[in-house]
């Protein structure tokens, strides 16, 4: 008997699992004719009648069933070493895991991955969408290299720099009676249903307290803990909402917006492990979130 090879063990393990040879030459990328001469091969070197053949299948033979208990273990236990390889090298070429907030882990996100990818290609890239407190906590834990943030207490261990400081706007649907304004005061949402995030967000507080501040009365109608979510409310009429800017997706004609008065800023902030200030992959990234182009924000 020879020496089994490895393809020829991938080959019976496939065939088993998929049941026909042009299946498992399709899984495998190989001719229908590679994969019957590699099982003839098989055969031959084992000395083992595998498979029977009747009506146009294969059918596994005792024989191809004891072999396939101890062969699947193996094999697929050779396949994991090609995940620990393939982590191994993504280690090697350096691996940055980035938090970003639910609302910005589209567009936002997405451009500075593509600007910092085109002088860092051998990055990899590890990008989750958290909330801010699981952020800090990754960022703390060192789990997570950079995190982009809303608000969250911080801590000696975790340095932070502002993003993204804008005032909020008034966001509402396109065919709302409040459109005809220029400017969308607390007043003018006085009884009209409002489209809020959770009220422990720091969103929620800021707009909560300048309603207080008005003497203003806040119609929350709806309550929501994404930023997504509350964008498709107000896209389907179901109400207004104040929003940072950079929430508002470019492409939504049913999404108008209005200046808000009085000014409430609101701002991201970016942070990493204090310990990492020396840590160049993590500052390259940084430095393509502050230079990108903020004008596309919708205002």
């Amino acid at each position: 008997m020879k020496p089994l090879n490895f393809r020829q063990i991938e080959l019976f393990t496939t065939l088993m699992e998929q049941k026909t040879v042009s299946a498992a030459a399709v899984e495998l990328n190989i001719s229908q004719p590679a994969a019957s001469k590699l099982l003839r091969n098989l055969e031959i070197d084992t000395g083992l009648e595998l498979f029977e053949r009747a009506k146009g299948r294969l059918w596994p033979t005792a024989e191809a069933r004891t072999l396939y208990e101890e062969v699947s273990y193996l094999y697929h236990s050779l396949n994991k070493i090609e995940d620990v390889v393939q982590a191994i090298r993504r280690r090697k070429n350096r691996e940055l895991v980035i938090g970003v907030l639910p609302a910005l882990s589209t567009g936002f996100i997405s451009r500075a991955a593509a600007l910092y990818l085109e002088k860092n290609e051998n990055v990899f890239l590890n990008i989750v969408s958290l909330p801010s407190i699981d952020i800090m906590r990754g960022l703390t834990n060192k789990t997570i290299d950079i995190g982009v943030i809303g608000s969250q207490e911080l801590s000696d261990e975790i340095t932070c720099v502002s993003l993204m400081e804008r005032p909020m706007v008034c966001i509402m649907p396109r065919d709302h009676p409040l459109t005809a304004q220029t400017i969308i005061t607390p007043h003018h949402l006085t009884n009209v249903p409002f489209i809020s995030f959770s009220m422990e967000t720091l969103t929620a507080r800021l707009v909560r307290d300048i309603f207080q501040q008005e003497n203003a009365t806040l119609d929350i109608a709806h309550v929501v803990n994404t930023a997504p979510l509350l964008l498709s409310l107000v896209s389907a009429g179901l109400g207004v909402s104040i929003v940072h800017p950079f929430y508002i997706p470019p492409d939504d004609a049913n999404i108008i917006v209005r200046k808000f008065s009085p000014d409430m800023e609101f701002k991201f902030r970016v942070c990493y492990p204090t310990e990492k200030k020396s840590d160049n992959l993590t500052h390259r990234f940084l430095e393509i979130m502050q230079r990108l182009d903020y004008t596309q924000v919708r205002s």
